[in-house]
């Protein structure tokens, strides 16, 4: 019988103490209350403006390739890209296709990778701007892209990346 009561003591003492911690605390704080909800919801569908705003307006890139590091650049490939592409010719292709010779290269084209509808209405070849834009953002460069990667925000980081898959072809086409 002695520790039922032990029980029912610490039981009731919990509950007390709860109670005490309740006032003590609604003594100390005073909420106040929002006049207007913080975070609005509607029951509309969401408009297709923000998803028509404009692609942000980039720098040319070709001055910054002139002083780009090409070492700089394999070192930021292995560690942001490489996860999803290869780089060596004759390469498998990954979660993303394989990237030698890709600079000139006809976009949506590597032999074996399926493409997203959106990369392959893009059209045209991979010039030095276009794979600025694509790694600054792929989404906004590509509605629909699978690629799945946030993007290099920094010029430089983009150049030094864009020199070294330059670099990776039997023969670089020519700086712009």
């Amino acid at each position: 019988m002695a520790s039922f009561n032990t029980v029912a003591g610490c039981v009731l003492a919990s509950a007390l103490f709860a109670m005490v911690v309740g006032k003590v605390s609604n003594a100390l704080v005073h909420p106040h209350k929002l006049e207007k909800p913080a975070i609005a919801v509607s029951d509309e569908a969401p408009t297709t403006a923000v998803a028509a705003a404009p692609a942000q307006e980039l720098p040319p890139i070709g001055p910054k390739l002139a002083s780009a590091n090409v070492e700089a650049g394999k070192a930021i490939f292995q560690k942001q890209c490489f996860t999803c592409h290869t780089i060596d010719k004759g390469g498998p292709n990954k979660v993303g296709p394989n990237l030698w010779e890709v600079v000139g290269r006809k976009k949506g084209s590597h032999e074996g990778f399926s493409y997203s509808s959106g990369m392959q209405a893009k059209g045209g070849d991979w010039t030095y701007e276009d794979i600025d834009h694509m790694i600054f953002k792929p989404t906004a460069y590509i509605k629909g892209t699978k690629m799945a990667f946030a993007g290099l925000p920094k010029e430089q980081e983009r150049a030094d990346v864009i020199a070294y898959l330059r670099s990776m072809a039997a023969s670089p086409k020519p700086l712009p």
